[in-house]
């Protein structure tokens, strides 16, 4: 019969032993580099994984940045809003210090305002330090899966001509010795032949 585009037919036992061996060692050879293979591609998939765990994790910490942001504003209009009430108020309960008051309440505003300043400045530089953060993160990340698919793409080039060099010299092992194993048996048969005409 035709096994893997060979006739074993013809073949004697100890031709399809060798052939079977063979057989054996390629699909022995062909497991290992799928396991190679596979373990590559696992390694890549989990790296990505950290990464994209990572950037998420920095994205969360630039949304609760975000939202101390908004709250410190909102806390702060409510505090702007007190003071101008009580500004008001002290203006129809105290007509005669109304000067002195309204001074009082402006240091106040104007402290007030200052902290509101200087929170939302510090709030929107770690905003910008984060985001820059992020965008280094990602260029770095992609920098090193770029490496990695290449460093993958070129052991993958080696082990296939390491796997085409060994398949061919594995064939032109088996190849010499079927030779010369039938030139042993053409010269066995001659002599068998030479004795019987004998």
């Amino acid at each position: 019969g035709i096994i893997d585009g060979v006739d074993t037919s013809q073949m004697t036992r100890e031709q399809l032993e060798i052939f079977a061996l063979r057989i054996k060692e390629e699909n022995e050879r062909e497991r290992e580099e799928r396991n190679f293979f596979q373990l590559e591609r696992d390694k890549i998939r989990t790296f990505w994984e950290i990464t994209r765990s990572e950037l998420e994790e920095t994205k969360a910490k630039l949304r609760n940045k975000d939202r101390q942001i908004e709250e410190a504003t909102e806390a702060n209009e409510e505090e702007l809003k007190f003071f101008k009430q009580k500004v008001k108020h002290l203006q129809y309960e105290h007509q005669n210090s109304l000067t002195e008051c309204k001074a009082e309440a402006m240091v106040s505003l104007k402290l007030a305002d200052d902290d509101h300043t200087e929170q939302e400045r510090e709030l929107l530089r770690d905003k910008r330090e984060l985001k820059a953060k992020i965008r280094g993160d990602e260029v770095s990340n992609q920098d090193q899966i770029k490496a990695l698919k290449l460093q993958f793409s070129e052991e993958i080039h080696k082990a296939r001509e390491e796997f085409v060099k060994e398949a061919n010299e594995l064939e032109n092992k088996y190849e010499k010795r079927f030779n010369n194993l039938k030139q042993e048996l053409g010269i066995k048969h001659r002599l068998v032949l030479f004795r019987i005409k004998i």
